[in-house]
């Protein structure tokens, strides 16, 4: 059994609040691990540049919030004019089912 949809909305707050998540979660695994190690090794950064490595997670996560709902409302603009992407979706039986309809 197959059921065609089309997503004609996509909620801009709600997908950029996930995504932004998702990047935070991502650059702070990248950057505080490379922080640590720096400050643990003794590299010799200054401390600007020591900040910087630790506040890139949060910078990037408000720019990934942003350019999500930038471009949430864009498809939204989009679909509204030409049309939403079309999605077909199959649901499979499970084999004890098709066991007891045969």
């Amino acid at each position: 059994m197959q059921v065609t949809s089309q997503i004609t909305s996509i909620h801009s707050k709600h997908a950029a609040k996930i995504a932004a998540i998702m990047a935070l979660i991502a650059v702070l695994a990248a950057t505080w691990p490379l922080a640590a190690a720096a400050w643990a090794f003794s590299v010799h950064l200054p401390r600007k540049h020591f900040m910087i490595l630790l506040f890139v997670p949060f910078f990037y996560a408000l720019a990934t919030y942003f350019l999500v709902a930038m471009g949430c409302a864009l498809y939204n603009f989009a679909a509204r004019t030409v049309g939403g992407i079309r999605i077909e979706v199959a649901h499979a039986e499970k084999p004890a089912e098709r066991r007891r309809a045969a």
